[in-house]
């Protein structure tokens, strides 16, 4: 009788993870509406976007496992679309992230990709199927879903839960306990197998949820904040396998407060403003595009109220953050590398500084710069945020 209960709260949580299902991808194409008021940087940022976009591979198209085209979303009283006219697409075997501030309407168009509302118009593909109409259900077998939320059985064992959601998926019974060991190897969870979901820690919560994404073998997985409430060593097992998944042709959609893991697992990313994409490449792109400069990290070797004077104005290297003898510069724009070396030794060598580093900007910073320019060019004042405040713990990634 309690096997039997088990069996069905695992057929209704499975259901409810379809009807979650959701899907991610970037086609060659990302349409953006200019604003009357845009001025000429920003038109031609969003020029750019487009040309990054249309200037790919056109049979792309025809390879991406997901497809959103023309995704829009209006809400009544609302005068601007929370989603407009948003087309994308993911490609086999690629990671992809989506960036933005709160309101950019990133939430908006996960909850239309897993179908918890419908779009005002537009397609989302998954393959043929078209999963804005009741015949692309079926489609739902060659996606995982691993939510926020882990939606797991407390009192079943890990193991327990990996063979339920083997049978769910139609495994021959002889198989099952091969599947569930192998998946249990692969995320590390071999000490907690046999113990109840219940004691399990945030972390292992998170593998465990990953590891069911992963039981039907998907063409895309979904993975919506997958490392949080993880150790540094445990989200770097995660991405490991993230990325031996990617290397079997798995598409991935990433969701994560983790700069660190956009760097380490996205193949591209879209920064989304307003509904639309405002600009899409790879990490290296969007790094040399709105990155500015590099991050001095210098330890001073004297006591100075003011490290400022170390570089002249004519330096274009800024103070940014200073504690006790530890402070962060900025050096802007295109700024030699072999003079800010050439600075720094000289510094040592007078003894005011003892030891330096110079690195590229990182992807928070990337982020941080492109909304704050966004947001001074626009100046309607859409945003109550104050974005010089923005820090990773406030990104997103969709």
């Amino acid at each position: 009788m309690v096997l039997a209960l088990y069996a069905l709260v695992g057929l209704q949580s499975q259901a409810l993870l379809a009807s979650h299902a959701w899907s991610v991808e970037v086609v060659n194409l990302v349409w953006a509406r200019r604003n009357n008021k845009a001025c000429t940087k920003r038109e031609e940022r969003e020029s750019e976007c487009a040309h990054v976009l249309t200037k790919e591979d056109p049979m792309n198209e025809m390879q991406d496992v997901v497809r959103a085209i023309n995704l829009t979303k209006c809400y009544p009283k609302k005068v601007k679309p929370a989603v407009n006219e948003l087309t994308f697409g993911v490609r086999p075997g690629e990671c992809f992230g989506l960036l933005g501030v709160n309101g950019a309407g990133k939430t908006t168009t996960f909850n239309m990709l897993t179908t918890t509302i419908h779009p005002t118009s537009g397609t989302i593909l998954i393959g043929d199927c078209n999963i804005t109409e009741k015949s692309g259900l079926s489609s739902y077998n060659l996606i995982g879903y691993c939510p926020q939320f882990d939606a797991l059985l407390p009192h079943l064992t890990g193991f327990e839960t990996l063979q339920l959601f083997a049978r769910i998926h139609g495994y021959p019974e002889r198989v099952i306990p091969t599947l569930a060991d192998r998946l249990i190897d692969r995320m590390s969870l071999r000490p907690h197998a046999y113990k109840p979901v219940h004691t399990y820690s945030g972390g292992n919560l998170r593998k465990l949820s990953t590891a069911v994404a992963t039981v039907g073998n998907p063409h895309v997985l979904l993975l919506d904040e997958p490392t949080s409430g993880m150790d540094p060593g445990a989200k770097r097992c995660l991405w490991k396998v993230i990325k031996s998944l990617q290397k079997e042709g798995c598409s991935v959609v990433l969701t994560t407060h983790s700069m660190e893991e956009c760097e380490a697992l996205c193949n591209r990313l879209a920064i989304m403003m307003d509904g639309q994409f405002q600009c899409f490449g790879t990490v290296a792109h969007l790094k040399q595009r709105f990155g500015e400069g590099y991050i001095l990290e210098v330890d001073l070797g004297v006591d100075e109220p003011n490290p400022q004077k170390f570089f002249p104005s004519s330096d274009a290297i800024t103070l940014t953050d200073a504690v006790g003898k530890k402070c962060n510069f900025e050096a802007h724009g295109e700024v030699c590398l072999s003079k800010i070396f050439k600075k720094l030794l000289a510094l040592r060598s007078a003894g005011k500084i003892t030891t330096f580093a110079v690195r590229q900007v990182s992807l928070d910073s990337v982020f941080v710069n492109f909304v704050r320019s966004y947001e001074n060019e626009r100046g309607d004042g859409d945003y109550d945020e104050d974005l010089s405040s923005v820090g990773p713990d406030r990104m997103e990634a969709f």
